[in-house]
């Protein structure tokens, strides 16, 4: 029996990025000396609670606030913040429409630690707040930082958290507490995970992280630039599959540029 009472979806803002890095783009294929015009898509960043008997869990926190100076000038010109108020889409007040605050949440789980999940868990540090990735995903974030190849992991993000209560697994699956579960699924990046959620009312919830980014690539099984393991990504998006076949089981996936139009902000929720 579930004890996951609530989900609150929480809203960071939006960020754009061209097309081809969410999905493949056959138009990419040119005659010699032809160009293309670039698409550029906007995506919601978005995170979520799980209200739970047991205690609190937070997935994943979004873009740091003052990302357009603290990134690296490349990465944000690559992947600039569209849209971010900070009246709102802080995780403080993002927080505050549920009644909760930062001192409230029991464990941050991370699906990876790129720049739009990652981005706010510092404010969480000086609670010793537990925070949860699996192991593979911190030490390929920092060696890439290290050998100043970071991409999309930022070091802003993670020197901030130098010396936080982090806790790391290896495990194919995780259950935090009864009803919420941790699964690895790599593809995008070499530590990346999904939560599937099984509520009281009955109803499961899997949330993608950046497995999947788009419910296009959802549906045709190929991922972009952003792609890092195939292998995983096809076998893992087949369980996914599976799981979603089974009545009162939905996928949500993270980044959908409709999600504001399918599922509700905070203070409303899924249950």
């Amino acid at each position: 029996m579930s004890n996951v009472k609530k989900i609150y979806l929480l809203d960071f803002g939006f960020l754009a990025g061209e097309r081809g890095w969410f999905i493949p783009d056959p138009a990419m294929i040119l005659e010699r000396g032809k160009s293309k015009v670039t698409e550029w898509i906007d995506i919601p960043v978005t995170g979520a609670v799980i209200e739970h008997k047991d205690g609190i869990i937070l997935f994943d926190t979004g873009v740091n606030p003052e990302a357009a100076e603290k990134w690296p000038k490349p990465t944000f010109n690559v992947f600039p913040v569209t849209s971010f108020k900070k009246e709102e889409n802080t995780i403080e007040n993002q927080l505050k429409k549920i009644n909760l605050s930062t001192r409230d949440i029991s464990f941050i789980v991370f699906s990876h630690l790129h720049l739009d999940h990652a981005g706010q868990a510092y404010v969480f540090k000086d609670h010793n707040t537990p925070l949860l990735v699996h192991r593979k995903e911190l030490q390929t974030a920092l060696y890439r930082l290290w050998m100043n190849k970071g991409g999309a992991y930022v070091d802003v993000d993670l020197m901030a958290l130098k010396g936080a209560n982090w806790f790391t697994y290896d495990s194919e699956m995780f259950e935090i507490l009864p009803g919420i579960e941790i699964h690895f699924s790599g593809g995008h990046t070499p530590g990346h995970v999904i939560m599937k959620v099984s509520t009281q009312a009955g109803n499961t919830y899997i949330f993608t992280g950046d497995f999947v980014h788009l419910p296009e690539e959802y549906e045709v099984e190929n991922k972009g630039w952003l792609l890092e393991n195939k292998e995983e990504y096809i076998a893992n998006l087949k369980k996914i599959k599976v799981w979603a076949s089974a009545k009162n089981v939905k996928v949500i996936i993270s980044h959908d540029p409709s999600f504001w139009n399918k599922y509700p902000k905070a203070p409303k929720y899924l249950e």
